[in-house]
C-alpha cells in the first residue's frame, strides 16, 4: 500500500491522565502535609525572610502543576502506533524514544472495544489477537477505532497477498528439501498421501477430506504449503500409492483427480488461489500445493450438505463454530 499511516492517542487521553496524576498529587500532598509540619521547617530556612511560606508553596505547587502538564502533553504527543506494509510500530517515551513492532503476520484477528465514556467521546481500545497462546496486543485510547480496525485488516490482507505472490513466484522452483528442513508450522503441513490409505490399501475418502480443511485453513488464514508424499516425521513416501489409485497414473491425473476433489468440497471460485507444483527426492515424486489467503471466507462442504469453517492456528487445523466462525470473518475480512 502507499505511505504509512500514523496514529495518534485521542486527546481525551490527555484529560484523563490528568485527572489522575492530579488525584495523585494532591493524596501525596495532604500524607505529606499530615507527616511533617513543613511551615516550621521553611521558617528555618534563611528564604523565609524573604518570600512567606505560603508564596513559596503556592510557586511550588504551580511549577508541579506546570510539569505534571508539560509531562503529561509530551508523554501523548511523542507516543504514536504507525502501520505499514508487515508491521505495525509503537514509539513512546518522553527522553528516550523506545519502538516495539508487531508483525501483522503473527495477528490472527483485529477487534476494538469501547466503555460507555469511549463511545460518547469516539476513542476506545483495539485489540490484536497472535497467532501463539491467544496472545493479545491492545492499542489503547485509539478514536475512531472501528475505522483503524478497517485499515489494520486492509493492511494486513495487502501483506499477506504480497507475500503469497512472493512465496508462488519463488515455490515454483523451490525444491523439496527447502521445506523438508523446515518443521511443521503454521504455513507448512506434510501428508503422507492424498487418498491412498496405507493401513488398509484401500481408497479412503477421509484423507481427501483431511486435505481439503488444510488447504480451507490456509485460505481463511494467510496461505501456506501443503506437502503430499511426506509423512510426519518427513520420510519421503512420494506419489505412487496415490498414482496408481488413479485412472491416469500420472501427475496431471493427480491433478485432475485434485482439482475435481476441490470443487466438489471447497468451490471453484477458490482454485484461483491453489498451485500445484512437483519435486523429486531419490526419484520419488512429491506434490507441493501452495495456498495464497483468499479474499474471502472458504468454507469446506461435509457429507450433510452442511458447511465448516477451518482456520490454522500453530501448526495445525481448527475448525470453529458458528459464532467463533462469525467473530472471526468481521476481524479477519471486515464484514463481507
Amino acid at each position: 500500500m502507499g505511505k504509512p499511516i500514523i496514529i495518534k492517542k485521542s486527546p481525551i487521553v490527555i484529560v484523563k491522565n490528568f485527572i489522575l496524576l492530579q488525584g495523585v498529587a494532591v493524596v501525596v500532598f495532604f500524607i505529606a502535609g499530615a507527616l511533617a509540619d513543613y511551615g516550621e521547617f521553611y521558617h528555618s530556612l534563611s528564604i523565609s525572610r524573604t518570600i512567606s511560606f505560603r508564596i513559596a508553596e503556592a510557586l511550588i505547587i504551580f511549577s508541579a502543576e506546570i510539569a505534571l502538564v508539560f509531562f503529561i502533553f509530551f508523554r501523548w504527543y511523542r507516543e504514536s502506533f504507525r502501520i505499514r506494509n508487515g508491521e505495525i510500530i509503537h514509539s513512546y517515551g518522553v527522553l528516550y524514544r523506545h519502538r516495539t513492532a508487531v508483525p501483522l503476520e503473527h495477528v490472527v484477528s483485529v477487534s476494538h472495544r469501547q466503555s460507555p465514556l469511549g463511545k460518547l467521546t469516539k476513542y476506545g481500545t483495539i485489540e490484536l489477537t497472535g497467532n501463539h497462546e491467544n496472545k493479545k496486543i491492545r492499542l489503547k485510547d485509539i478514536p475512531v477505532p472501528e475505522e483503524y480496525v478497517d485499515l489494520i485488516l486492509k493492511f494486513k490482507r495487502f501483506s499477506a497477498n504480497k507475500d503469497a505472490e512472493d512465496l508462488t513466484l519463488t515455490n515454483a522452483k523451490t525444491n523439496i528439501l527447502d521445506l523438508l528442513n523446515k518443521d511443521e508450522h503454521e504455513n507448512l503441513e506434510f501428508k503422507s498421501t492424498f487418498r491412498w490409505d496405507t493401513r488398509q490399501n484401500v481408497v479412503n475418502k477421509i484423507l481427501e477430506k483431511s486435505v481439503m480443511k488444510t488447504i480451507a485453513s490456509f485460505l481463511n488464514s494467510q496461505g501456506g504449503h501443503l506437502v503430499i508424499g511426506v509423512n510426519d516425521e518427513k520420510v519421503v513416501i512420494g506419489l505412487a500409492f496415490d498414482y496408481n489409485s488413479l485412472v491416469r497414473k500420472d501427475a496431471d491425473g493427480f491433478e485432475n483427480h485434485f482439482t475435481q476433489v476441490f470443487h466438489n468440497m471447497i468451490g471453484a471460485e477458490f482454485r484461483q488461489f491453489v498451485k500445484l507444483h512437483w519435486s523429486q527426492v531419490d526419484s520419488k515424486e512429491c506434490c507441493i500445493i501452495n495456498v495464497s489467503p483468499s479474499h474471502k471466507p472458504a468454507y469446506l462442504k461435509n457429507d450433510n450438505n452442511g458447511e465448516e469453517f477451518y482456520i490454522r492456528t500453530g501448526n495445525g487445523t481448527t475448525a470453529l463454530k458458528l459464532s467463533e466462525a462469525n467473530a472471526y470473518i468481521d476481524s479477519h475480512w471486515g464484514r463481507v
